[in-house]
């Protein structure tokens, strides 16, 4: 069974994650000096959530579609997102076996990762909000 029952939850979910990802400086500070813009494809359910820190200033959250051309643009389906958040995923094994499918330069998304790192302390929290379990 699915983790996430429709797109409304995957992108409530994925949007609360995000706005603590940018209340938080140490990580949000780094986005926002890549001066990227990162596009999230997710299926089973679909959803989009594009990152966009292009200005250098500020990091945007845009939930649903977008005219944004992301520089870099991961697609995967909504439960190995959930997985990554829980840190199960291993990014780079995920590229090459095709869980995961990076457009754009690859070696930058991965050069964010450690950024992240912290966000899979306040996944499960932010699933507890939502009213989901996190296994």
């Amino acid at each position: 069974m699915a983790v996430f029952c429709n797109s409304d939850e995957l992108h409530h979910v994925m949007d609360m994650l995000w706005r603590r990802i940018k209340d938080d400086p140490g990580m949000s500070g780094k986005l926002v000096e890549a001066k990227l813009i990162v596009q999230f494809r997710y299926r089973d359910p679909e959803g989009t959530l594009t990152i966009d820190c292009s200005d250098g200033n500020e990091m945007k959250i845009i939930v649903g579609p977008t005219r944004l051309k992301p520089v870099i643009e991961m697609s995967m389906k909504a439960d190995i997102a959930h997985e990554f958040w829980l840190g199960k995923v291993n990014v780079p094994m995920a590229i090459i076996s095709g869980k995961i499918v990076s457009r754009g330069p690859t070696p930058k998304a991965l050069a964010l990762l450690p950024v992240i790192r912290p966000a899979y302390t306040l996944y499960p929290q932010v699933l507890q909000d939502a009213g989901k379990k996190s296994a």
